[in-house]
């Protein structure tokens, strides 16, 4: 799921209250694969590829119980009701020729984007805007001082929500921070001071040139390491830099714009801005060509490169490496992995290439582009202009809602403890457990039915599937936030303080066990992920929300919406990407050739149907980056058909359609999606998920089980003669 997410999409320094999506880091080591399309570009590069080490020695102690329920603040809206919304579908519509629009085709007519959004979802969203006003309610009670006392973080929560709400101090303090680290940037004279000065941006979340954060060891899934990681670019991905075609010029020749817009902001005149954008589009399409472009970056061989730091200073001598681990704090980092080491050879020459000047002409610019969310309205609207353009989305999000997201950035345990008291109990948490057993047992008696497997693959497997641990609702160990620095004076500095403690925390664990009460998503998320390194799946409290699970609804209606979310995390533990794991987390080959060959074989050919749908206009889905969520769309969907079925859990509450249909029906509409074309072509370059209609037309047409239910003839497109199978 990115997806760290699945992943994965960079906080930026300050990206809380972000309107725009900056890229987020590649990925380290095997990054967590989500079901949904999450906007992780808010995320603090510390935070983002490695939730599974050690918790950092300087932390000790265990935070109190859940805190007692707050209320105050606006309302709650509804959440959609569980199973087949018959007002949502379109009966005009053949459902054997394109079931998404059978099953959606009146929500899409009716519920248009709202201005404030790039896409509008039937479920993902409802839930979303359901849980940011239920944060919103914790929040503005912890603002106000009126928490329960015994909550030990309603402070940090309350001062970092409130100065994130106050405008004024954006215009002034936040302002005020900038420039004195803009100030510190100008200071930095020689390349040992740069790599220095690089480390402390790091820290509070900026994001120069590359990234250095934990992540497991391939090879020893029980230790940790460090990994530097490719990054550094203003734009969304590598292509938007390297792409001929005319909507690619046309975008960065706009970017090129803002940049100067954004620097004339901080005091330059209109043609210093215009020459340090030039600049900054040289040094930035420099670190586009060195960068592996993201369906290479899939392929965690391609990502396996271990060295000691010597061997990093050897690929980079003209960086001081030294200095650079001193200023994050870490002197004694020494293993790391290099996720693509011809990135960092082309970084060294690019330090060698470029003066001085232009190279602190970058650095600034990354800093203000980072901060630009948190600063006053002038950068807020220029920097939501750039996101209109990449997005579609036509209107800057009310600042309540960015402050909720930034404040569950920044302290998600600290507010998803209560917000786990108000919304998930024992009994939410003991069906869900359930559910997930429901489905693993359907995996296991499908690999007697897997023809390409052989029965030491087959056995192989099924240890696999028995070492996965499930965790569900909430860390059964909370994150110690005491050495985190909040008060009301700076919103850019709580966010900075708020990166730097991220920073500590990730890289505290390189050196150390693995850490596996560790999460990577905080309890509000609306979303749910597969670790293939630590063999786990994680369904946040957030995800487990009507139309997708309630602990008192009907098992059918359950299995439609959380069945599907469990089958398909599941699935991805043994998708193009997590069968290269075993069930301890190694990066092995536990497979015979044979056996991966064939599989590679039917792949391929789920690879080559998604690569004929059409995402936008002209434009395809890509088949290749997009391969792992859909062997786990089309995998989850048979799991939890099979699953409802193990258990005879038929649906009583729709008499129109069979409990075959009705799961059908049910599924797809929790797909019912409107999206920008903007956001659709951002998507096609940059997410690892197909857009929603081929989330639902493929896995159904793959599925015979769906054309049985609908009696579909033999070739129409929801039943074509060929189809694809991996499981």
């Amino acid at each position: 799921m990115d997806r760290m997410r699945k992943q994965l999409i960079a906080l930026a320094l300050l990206a809380a209250c972000s309107s725009g999506p900056s890229p987020k880091p590649e990925p380290a080591g095997p990054a967590p694969a989500s079901v949904s399309q999450t906007d992780t570009r808010n995320k603090n590069p510390a935070e983002v590829a490695a939730s599974s080490g050690a918790p950092p020695s300087s932390v000790p102690g265990t935070p109190p119980p859940l805190p007692a329920q707050t209320g105050g603040g606006e309302s709650v809206p509804p959440l959609v009701r569980m199973g087949v919304d018959e007002s949502a579908m379109d009966t005009t519509v053949d459902p054997c020729q394109d079931f998404y629009k059978f099953a959606c085709g009146n929500w899409l007519k009716n519920n248009p984007i709202p201005g404030d959004r790039a896409t509008w979802g039937r479920s993902f969203t409802t839930i979303a805007e359901h849980n940011e006003a239920i944060l919103r309610q914790i929040m503005e009670a912890d603002a106000r001082g009126e928490a329960d006392p015994a909550d030990p973080y309603a402070k940090k929560v309350g001062d970092f929500y409130a100065t994130c709400m106050d405008e004024d101090k954006a215009e002034t303090a936040s302002l005020q921070t900038l420039h004195e680290v803009l100030d510190e940037v100008n200071k930095s004279g020689d390349p040992r001071s740069l790599a220095q000065l690089v480390g402390r941006l790091h820290n509070r979340g900026a994001a120069p040139f590359f990234s250095v954060i934990a992540q497991q060891d391939f090879k020893d899934a029980k230790q940790v390491i460090g990994s530097a990681n490719q990054g550094g670019l203003g734009l969304p991905d590598r292509d938007y830099y390297l792409q001929d075609n005319e909507k690619m010029k046309a975008i960065r020749g706009q970017y090129q714009e803002h940049v100067a817009k954004m620097m004339r902001l901080v005091g330059g005149t209109e043609s210093e801005a215009a020459l340090e954008a030039a600049k900054v589009m040289k040094i930035e399409t420099a670190l586009a060509r060195v960068s592996l472009e993201r369906v290479k970056l899939r392929d965690p061989y391609n990502r396996d490169h271990r060295i000691d730091r010597k061997g990093l200073a050897q690929k980079t001598p003209h960086f001081d490496w030294i200095g650079y681990f001193a200023s994050r704090n870490h002197p004694g980092i020494e293993d790391i992995n290099v996720t693509w080491p011809p990135f960092f050879e082309g970084f060294d020459n690019l330090l060698m290439q470029t003066s001085m000047d232009d190279l602190h002409t970058y650095v600034r610019w990354r800093v203000v582009q980072a901060a630009a969310p948190a600063l006053g309205k002038a950068f807020v609207e220029e920097d939501f202009d750039m996101n209109r353009i990449l997005t579609g989305q036509k209107q800057l999000a009310p600042r309540w809602r960015r402050c909720v997201m930034a404040t569950d950035r920044a302290l998600g345990e600290a507010v998803g403890r209560t917000f786990a008291a108000k919304n998930f109990g024992d009994q939410g948490k003991q069906v869900a457990k359930q559910m997930i057993e429901g489905i693993e047992n359907a995996f296991e008696h499908n690999l007697q039915n897997v023809s390409w497997m052989d029965d030491t693959a087959r056995k192989a497997s099924a240890d696999k599937l028995r070492k996965i641990k499930n965790k569900v609702g909430f860390p059964e160990k909370w994150r110690n936030y005491d050495s985190m620095q909040i008060d009301r004076t700076s919103y850019l500095q709580n966010l900075m303080s708020a990166a730097r403690w991220a920073s500590d925390y990730n890289l505290d664990k390189i050196g150390k066990p693995v850490n596996r009460d560790d999460w990577n998503m905080s309890p509000p998320t609306v979303n749910a992920y597969y670790n293939a390194g630590l063999n786990e799946m994680v369904f946040p409290a957030g995800i487990l929300q009507p139309p997708f699970f309630a602990p008192d609804a009907e098992a059918a209606a359950n299995q439609a919406g959380g069945g599907m979310v469990m089958g398909h995390e599941l699935t991805h533990g043994f998708d193009d990407q997590g069968r290269k794991f075993d069930g301890d987390g190694n990066l092995r080959e536990w497979w015979s050739k044979e056996v991966g060959d064939r599989y590679k074989e039917r792949a391929e050919c789920v690879a080559k149907q998604y690569d004929s749908y059409i995402a936008v206009d002209e434009l395809h889905v890509n088949g290749h980056l997009t391969l792992g969520e859909n062997i786990a769309d089309v995998g989850g969907l048979k799991l939890t058909l099979a699953a409802m079925r193990a258990r005879a859990q038929q649906s009583s509450a729709h008499s129109k359609f069979s409990g075959d249909q009705a799961l059908f029906l049910s599924f797809a509409q929790d797909w019912c999606t409107n999206v920008t074309p903007e956001t659709l072509r951002l998507r096609v370059s940059t997410d690892p998920h197909s857009p929603q209609q081929w989330r639902v037309n493929g896995p159904v047409s793959d599925n015979p089980d769906f054309a049985k239910a609908f009696s579909c003839k033999l070739g129409t497109p929801m039943n074509p003669t060929n189809r694809c199978e991996v499981w």
